[in-house]
């Protein structure tokens, strides 16, 4: 086999077996909360509790460095928080549709859901506010689309939300009739 034969086969051999690796995306968990939510899977009200704080955490990140203009790397900061927390309210969506298809109350839960994605809702609209100021142009460029998927995101998840707790409200009370 001739040298440069081998060569390009040692480079496609590398190619092939380094793309999973750039497919891999960030973990918007901690180790230790992942932990913690597998201590609790069976648990639907615990669970989404635990992705609440989870999901408040992020945003609490995002609003701290938009408040610290003096923050390194402020706008890559910002939208990988906003990342973290578009994943996490993913996981919430994932968790409330796998629960109610096993036939789970999540009632008390979705009660909880239901005011705290409204909530990030507002925090997300103010952070956009913010954003839009002219001042802060140059960083929102870096972090305007996780705003938008992230905004996106909990508006599907509340629609999601508030559909399935009118559901099993009626499921629930005819059951009872």
């Amino acid at each position: 086999m001739k040298t440069h034969t081998k060569i390009l086969l040692a480079v496609m051999c590398a190619l092939v077996l380094g793309l999973p690796l750039l497919a891999q995306t960030r973990d918007a968990l901690t180790e230790q909360e992942s932990d913690d939510l597998r201590e609790v899977a069976q648990e639907p009200l615990k669970r989404m509790k635990l992705l609440i704080k989870f999901a408040n955490a992020r945003l609490e990140t995002v609003e701290r460095i938009q408040a610290e203009p003096k923050v390194a790397n402020r706008g890559q900061r910002m939208h990988d928080a906003l990342t973290d927390f578009r994943q996490i309210v993913d996981e919430i969506d994932d968790n409330v549709d796998d629960y109610s298809k096993k036939q789970s109350d999540l009632r008390k839960a979705l009660g909880e859901l239901v005011p705290a994605e409204q909530a990030f809702q507002s925090r997300l609209e103010a952070i956009k506010r913010v954003s839009e100021d002219p001042k802060n142009a140059p960083i929102m460029k870096s972090y305007s689309f996780a705003l938008q998927d992230a905004f996106e995101s909990v508006s599907l998840s509340l629609e999601d939300a508030k559909k399935t707790l009118d559901e099993q409200n009626e499921a629930l009370s005819t059951k009872k009739k």
